[in-house]
This record gives C-alpha cells, structure tokens and sequence, in this order.
C-alpha cells in the first residue's frame, strides 16, 4: 500500500484527471452490465413495475454524475496532496474496522440529508428530479440533480478532512457505496427468502429496501441500514412482512387485498 500511495503522489495533475474519468467509466459500465444480468437472472422476483425505454434525459443526467463523481476524486487527490487529507497505508483487520466505522458516519448523514430533501421546499429545489423515476433500473443510481452528487460527494470529502482514513477502506467504501446503490435500483429482489428472513437483514438495507422508497417517498430513507428509518418511525409498514414472503411484491399489498395461501 506504501508503494500505491507513492505512485499516487507522483501522479500529474492531467493524468489524474484521465484516471477519474475512465475509472468512474469502468465503474458505471460494470454496475449496469452487472444490474442487467441480475435482473434477468432474478426477474420472477420483481418489486417494482419494469421500467420504460432510457431517455435523452436519463443519459445526460448520467454522464453529469459520472463527471462529478471523477471531479470530487480529483478534488480528493488534491487535498490529499496538499495535506489537508490523510490516507494511511494501513492493512489487516483495522482497515474493516474503519470501513465499518466510515460506513456508519455515512449511513446517519445519508438518512438525515434524505430526509431533509424531502422537506417540501427543499425537494423541489433537487431531488424531485431523481424520483421522477418511480421505476428504477440498475443505471437509475445515476440519474441525480448535480447538486445532490456534489452534495454526497462534498460530504465524504469534508469527513475524510477530519478523518485519517486507510486508503483501503476508503476504497472499499467507494465498491460497498456502488454495490449498494446498484442493488437498490435493481427492481428485483435477487435474494430468496430464506436469507431475507435471517436477523442480520433486520438492519443491513436489502435491495427491496430503497425500492419501497421509489414506490412510497414518504419511507425508507436510508441506504446502507434500517436502523434509523426503525428508530424514527419511517420503515415502511409492509417492509419485513415482504422481507419474510417468498413473494415480496405479493406480500406489499394490504392483507385484505392478498390471494389466500
């Protein structure tokens, strides 16, 4: 990790540039590609409506995030450079520990930032936008208001100035942060049901999870965990009745409106 630090270091600033965008590239390729075989291999499970065809406005919306996103890690590359960052090398059991703990920090300020878009002034102002979307599909964790990926890319920026992170946790988070957002705008449950039920997927987020919040943008605000949306009182109602269903979208309606077993 030494060494990758100090290849990092010895990087110009056009070369990181390139590097950010064919990255974040790389990245959105491989997320979509993935998305899309997930959701063939598990259509039966779908829990929201399929999507219609990819508009004009969907694809420049995606490659706006994806220029923000390679922006915010230039910008990353140059606090770090000017110290204002601190990356250590550090390896071993402590760089799960701090992924965990990163993870956790962003999870909170996450939940509290989407709430707060939703506040009706606010959710005019930006992310409006992203729910103009109901449907998801995989490439729809992209589809954002610039001033919502400046805003979450702003934030991990401002926490790792105050923060000595591990390069490899920060790298883990930013693979855990995609997987996360991939599989919550699958619109299909990849998981069966026997997994959902145990107890660890009472707080871990499962992809079902943020697709309740496309179809009802009045719960399930967080994104890595349950946690908050249980302890607020925003978890949607039908939320682990669907998580226990061999049927999740079959188990979402109310229990009046369900076919007899």
């Amino acid at each position: 990790m030494d060494g990758f630090l100090g290849w990092a270091a010895r990087l110009g600033a056009g070369e990181v540039v390139a590097g950010a965008l064919l990255l974040n590239a790389v990245l959105f390729v491989a997320a979509v590609a993935a998305g899309r075989a997930l959701v063939r291999r598990y259509g039966d499970r779908r829990v929201a409506p399929p999507p219609g065809p990819v508009t004009g406005a969907e694809v420049a919306l995606t490659v706006v995030a994806l220029l923000i996103n390679s922006g915010v890690g230039v910008a990353g590359w140059a606090l770090w450079k000017a110290g204002l960052v601190t990356l250590s090398a550090s390896t071993g059991p402590r760089v799960l520990l701090e992924l965990l703990a990163f993870t956790l920090v962003m999870d909170v300020l996450a939940y509290a930032a989407h709430w707060i878009a939703h506040r009706r002034r606010l959710y005019r102002l930006a992310h409006e936008l992203h729910h103009r979307y109901p449907d998801p599909r995989p490439s729809t964790l992209f589809v954002l208001h610039p001033l919502e990926a400046l805003g979450f890319g702003g934030a991990w920026l401002a926490i790792l100035t105050v923060w000595e992170l591990s390069a490899l946790a920060l790298g883990g988070f930013v693979l855990l942060n995609l997987v996360f957002g991939l599989l919550g705008h699958l619109g299909v449950e990849p998981l069966p049901a026997r997994v959902r039920r145990r107890p660890v997927f009472r707080w871990v987020a499962l992809p079902m999870f943020h697709v309740g919040h496309h179809l009802d943008p009045g719960v399930n605000f967080g994104f890595y965990t349950t946690v908050w949306d249980r302890l607020f009182g925003t978890v949607d109602p039908a939320y682990d009745r669907m998580r226990h269903a061999v049927d999740p979208a079959a188990a979402r309606l109310p229990d009046a409106l369900q076919s007899p077993a």
